[in-house]
C-alpha cells in the first residue's frame, strides 16, 4: 500500500464519521488551493489559497447547515490524486431545510498533504 492509498483512506474515513474539519486540519497542506465551480456567497473567490482561506470558503459553502446522510463512494486512486464521489444531504437547523448535493471531489496530494482539491457539482 502506498502512502496515497494511506491518506486517502484515512481522509475518506474521517468524512464518513462526519470528522469533516478534523480531516481538513489533518490533511490540508498549509498552502492548499482549494476550488470550487464557482464563487461563493459573502464574496468568496471560486479558487481560494491557504488553509485558513480553505476554512472559510468551506463556511462559506455549508453556512450553520448539517450534514444529515452521507455516502462516498472512493477513494479511486491514481498517481498522486484521489477522487470522491460524495451524495449530501444536508440540514438547515434554522428552518429545518434538507438539501442534497452530489459532488466529485479530485484531491492532488504533495508531501503527504492535500496540496489541492477541486469540487465538480452543480
Amino acid at each position: 500500500m502506498t502512502a496515497i492509498d494511506v491518506i486517502a483512506g484515512d481522509f475518506t474515513a474521517m468524512l464518513r464519521a462526519g470528522r469533516f474539519e478534523d480531516a481538513g486540519e489533518k490533511y490540508w497542506a498549509s498552502d492548499v488551493v482549494s476550488i470550487e465551480p464557482a464563487d461563493l456567497p459573502g464574496g468568496i473567490r471560486a479558487s481560494v489559497t491557504g488553509i485558513d482561506a480553505a476554512r472559510i470558503k468551506c463556511d462559506a459553502r455549508f453556512g450553520s447547515a448539517l450534514v444529515d446522510e452521507i455516502g462516498i463512494d472512493g477513494p479511486f486512486v491514481t498517481g498522486d490524486q484521489f477522487a470522491l464521489f460524495l451524495d449530501l444531504v444536508t440540514l438547515d437547523p434554522l428552518t429545518g431545510e434538507r438539501r442534497s448535493l452530489t459532488e466529485i471531489a479530485l484531491n492532488t496530494v504533495r508531501d503527504n498533504l492535500i496540496a489541492e482539491e477541486r469540487h465538480f457539482y452543480d
